[in-house]
């Protein structure tokens, strides 16, 4: 049995998903049965009305929690507008950011010091390889300089410079991906800090903004607050994971994957309107291409 320094320092997969993302929740679920050992702690998190139909993923490693058991305050999903929360204050917060601020929570989820976030529409094809995420006690940053400087994304870099106390302008590097590492220590000292520099509770100043990217506030905070020096990390420009965007770039999808040096996982964009038997497919011409390559 693992003593309580042990678990700590190993790593957890969280997941944030909700009712209609269940399938493809489901085969991550599978995925992660068959690649990822029991050594790694893994957490689903739900609204309260969807638990009872995740139940059925929970085991030994993996455990199903109600989203309203790690908010900070009291939010009521609104029954007839799903998409909908009021805050402690009857404050609308849209579903969206409603995901910001339950990952934000990541430190409610688990004691564990190295956090993974896994989202619903991604699929392990591989173990976890734990040298490509942990070097020398130091968790991985996803940390591509001078990319995404303008659109949204500049928007995203504006939110985080007004949340934590800086001038607002682009950071020098875009650092949004799946497979996004943070570190639990440095999450809760992120909260604090926002709460010092706005004087109000740091689920507020995020939920109730129109527009946050939790992993560009977090890599912000890294790099320009603490100093990448100082917080436990190594920066990595390098996708783990192989992602497909858009429906009709299915074969660039396959023609462009490096099956030698493969990612961990592969993702297909869950919104692009992709039929279950067509994703099926798809991931099974992924497989036999691995099968040769290996």
């Amino acid at each position: 049995m693992l003593s309580p320094v042990d678990v700590s320092e190993q790593l957890a997969l969280v997941t944030c998903s909700y009712r209609p993302d269940f399938e493809r929740c489901a085969r991550l679920c599978a995925s992660m049965d068959t690649f990822i050992g029991p050594e790694t702690a893994q957490f689903i998190i739900v609204p309260d009305r969807d638990k009872k139909v995740f139940t059925q993923l929970g085991s030994r490693n993996r455990t199903i929690i109600s989203t309203q058991d790690v908010l900070p305050a009291r939010f009521i999903h609104l029954p007839l507008l799903k998409k909908w929360w009021l805050d402690n204050a009857m404050w609308p917060i849209r579903g969206w950011m409603m995901q910001q601020v339950t990952k934000l929570c990541a430190d409610v989820v688990t004691e564990r010091e190295k956090i993974i976030f896994v989202d619903s529409d991604i699929e392990f094809i591989r173990p976890l390889q734990h040298g490509r995420f942990v070097s020398d006690d130091a968790l991985r940053l996803l940390r591509k300089p001078m990319e995404k400087n303008d659109g949204i994304h500049l928007k995203w870099h504006h939110a985080s410079a007004e949340l934590l106390g800086l001038n607002p302008r682009y950071f020098g590097s875009d650092y949004i991906g799946p497979l996004a590492t943070w570190r639990r220590s440095n999450l809760v000292q992120l909260k604090q800090h926002i709460e010092n520099c706005l004087d109000r509770p740091w689920f507020e100043a995020v939920g109730r903004r129109m527009t946050v990217s939790e992993y560009t506030l977090y890599g912000v905070f890294v790099e320009h607050v603490l100093g990448i020096e100082n917080s436990g990390h190594f920066q990595d420009a390098e996708d783990l994971c192989h992602c497909l965007w858009f429906e009709d770039e299915t074969e660039k999808f396959l023609t462009d994957f490096s099956y030698n040096n493969s990612p961990q996982a592969v993702l297909v964009q869950s919104n692009i309107g992709m039929e279950q038997s067509d994703v099926n497919a798809l991931m099974s011409r992924v497989r036999q291409q691995l099968a040769v390559s290996s």
